[in-house]
């Protein structure tokens, strides 16, 4: 589908929808400065090109392409090259359709599931633009008759390493296997520690962090970006070593979730609804 990007703006802002591709964003502009890390023309069809994603009903890996809920084993298949396991859920690879727009506001919507995830469910994502910066609310209602777990969260990807400080407090950290799989979860080491504000390329990770107080910042010479997350009490770090982008991503469940027996994702009864809410907000360094 080659439908037109949606473009809102507000004041200094632009932010680019690109709702026929994985309802993701394409480009987000500040003041003539790249806030995301822009998609290349000719990485459109990408879905790990795109400035950032949603990512619904589940994120990031499921061990073993299964997982067992409410008395049945769910399988999913693969659906990325060069990764074993199903990861990111099904809306990065979904057309969504706009549900009303205007200058700084949109609404995108699709409905999934009734497929190898049993369930059928409804995602919305809502971008609002304001002055300081951009606030994104996503849902998943269940329109089954059963039971539902939910992870959500976005996968933003932002440009120049080399010159970003994040600042986060993140205690607790999950360990993963040679196969980027979550295997016991600890105190996080004091090499991975956020918590006074340190380069964000200071140590390759990809890793999920629990405990995290919703209040993150990242700071460039030129910018400072906070992340405020409602329902995201995990972050994702990933900082691949020798690459210009990382990747802190406000999650509801830390990775591998689905596979654990606590029910750290949210059951989410028949019409009931969960949502998540990250907003960005930005301001010039001196």
């Amino acid at each position: 589908m080659d439908a037109d990007p949606l473009v809102l703006r507000h004041e200094s802002h632009q932010l680019t929808l690109d709702p026929a591709r994985g309802g993701t964003v394409r480009e987000w502009h500040w003041r003539g400065l790249h806030i995301l890390r822009p998609t290349p023309n000719g990485a459109i069809n990408d879905p790990f090109a795109r400035a950032c994603f949603p990512m619904t009903p589940y994120v990031n890996r499921v061990a073993g392409g299964s997982f067992r809920f409410g008395g049945r084993i769910v399988t999913l298949s693969r659906n990325t090259t060069g990764i074993a396991e199903p990861i990111h859920g099904q809306g990065w690879r979904v057309p969504w359709a706009v549900m009303d727009n205007s200058a700084t506001h949109a609404t995108m919507r699709f409905e999934g599931g009734a497929d190898e995830w049993p369930w059928r469910y409804r995602a919305e994502q809502q971008f609002r633009l304001h002055q300081d910066g951009i606030t994104v609310d996503l849902s998943a209602e269940n329109l089954s008759e059963t039971l539902m777990p939910v992870t959500l969260g976005l996968h933003p990807y932002f440009d120049d390493s080399a010159h970003a400080q994040l600042q986060a407090r993140l205690p607790e950290v999950w360990l993963t296997s040679d196969k980027a799989l979550p295997v016991a979860k600890s105190a996080t080491p004091a090499a991975w520690c956020f918590d006074a504000g340190r380069p964000v390329n200071a140590v390759p990770l990809d890793h999920s962090f629990t405990g995290w107080d919703g209040h993150a910042s990242l700071k460039w010479p030129d910018r400072l970006v906070t992340l405020r997350g409602t329902n995201t009490p995990c972050r994702h770090v990933y900082t691949p070593p020798g690459q210009d982008y990382f990747c802190i991503e406000p999650v509801s469940a830390a990775a591998g979730a689905l596979n654990r027996d606590r029910q750290e994702a949210a059951i989410v009864p028949p019409q009931g609804r969960f949502a998540v809410s990250i907003e960005f907000t930005l301001r010039v360094v001196p």
